[in-house]
């Protein structure tokens, strides 16, 4: 990539020559065509160059989401095994009473993936899922009340999946009292009246809770939203988001 943008470089200082000294000095036939074909040829092969490194990024963008909706394809076929053996184990060992709790548990995550996958939006799905079933540093707990479908509601589809991508990068990275400790972040969602309604309720201790609720209502601001902090205790940092629909 960087051999070609040398190249790119190379070519559009030539055309710039070329440009100039056709259009400001006075030179031979035999050098005006020579400066008209090297000027032809110098944004033939930068234009070539440009569309190929950008064939080049395109299909990594695509390998990038592919392997990431094998990531999450991965995890969960690890996670419904897991669901699958507990199943069996209390079979085998003759715990009919544990079953129902089992069972119920089961259909409740599966109601629950599948109101995220209806979300509309591949990449925010892909990002909910992957980090809901992988998030290490600070695992997704996603609830949606009732099927939302971002198209049909109107919302920007490309600024929530940043407005959320960035919020729980906010929420990841901040100092924590207990650093060792991993809490997981609840993100519920529901439409009402007045727009949708996004919370945030991460489930442990902020070391410095005032500098997150100042990062999230800037990015609120930059964004058309607003941003409303619904408990200040020390154990329960809950912040709401409220995005404008137009349908």
């Amino acid at each position: 990539m960087g051999k070609a943008w040398n190249v790119q470089w190379i070519c559009g200082l030539l055309a710039f020559g070329c440009a100039v000294a056709l259009g400001g000095w006075n030179l031979t036939m035999i050098w005006r065509i020579l400066a008209m074909l090297l000027l032809i040829g110098s944004i033939g092969i930068g234009a070539l160059l440009y569309c190929k490194a950008r064939i080049a990024s395109e299909k990594k963008k695509v390998h990038s989401a592919y392997q990431n909706a094998l990531d999450v394809i991965n995890h969960q076929r690890h996670d419904w095994m897991n669901e699958l053996q507990l199943l069996y184990g209390y079979v085998r060992l003759k715990k009919f009473d544990k079953l129902p709790d089992c069972v119920e548990s089961i259909k409740e995550r599966m109601a629950e993936e599948s109101r995220i996958s209806k979300l509309g939006s591949p990449e925010l799905v892909i990002y909910l899922l992957r980090n809901r079933v992988s998030g290490l540093m600070m695992p997704l707990e996603v609830e949606i009340s009732d099927t939302i479908e971002l198209p049909r509601i109107g919302a920007d589809q490309d600024q929530l999946t940043d407005l959320i991508i960035d919020a729980v990068q906010v929420f990841r990275y901040a100092p924590k009292i207990n650093g060792q400790h991993v809490s997981p972040l609840r993100i519920s969602m529901s439409v009402e009246e007045d727009g949708l309604w996004i919370d945030f309720d991460y489930q442990g201790k902020l070391l410095r809770p005032d500098e997150v609720a100042s990062q999230l209502q800037q990015m609120a601001t930059e964004r058309g939203a607003r941003l409303k902090q619904l408990s200040n205790q020390e154990q329960d940092q809950t912040y709401r988001w409220i995005i404008p629909c137009t349908a």
